[in-house]
């Protein structure tokens, strides 16, 4: 009995963690990761997500404070990846229209 509630347990912590929202809290430039804060949690050095990594690249890391989400292959909080831009109260959009620029 008590294995089996350990097991459920161990299922309901990874399918929590498959998906987290947090706060960027430190940042290692030359690694490219970043630690995030969830509640009181506070991650290993996470890699984030960018639009370009291969022979062009894009260099546009979190900043301290932006609210961000983790995507967790297994619920493993520790094989997860970061993606950034979560606009939150402390940093709202900075426009609120439809269209900013078009291409013409």
């Amino acid at each position: 009995m008590l294995e089996n509630n350990f097991a459920i347990s161990e299922l309901q912590r990874k399918m929590a963690n498959i998906v987290r929202i947090g706060v960027v809290k430190e940042i290692d430039y030359e690694k490219a990761k970043v630690r995030v804060k969830i509640g009181e949690f506070l991650t290993d050095y996470l890699p984030w997500i960018t639009s370009k990594a291969g022979k062009d690249r894009d260099w546009s890391p979190p900043d301290i404070g932006e609210q961000v989400m983790i995507f967790s292959p297994l619920g493993e909080l520790s094989l997860g990846v970061v993606l950034g831009g979560i606009y939150q109260e402390k940093y709202p959009a900075s426009e609120n229209k439809k269209e900013v620029s078009s291409l013409t």
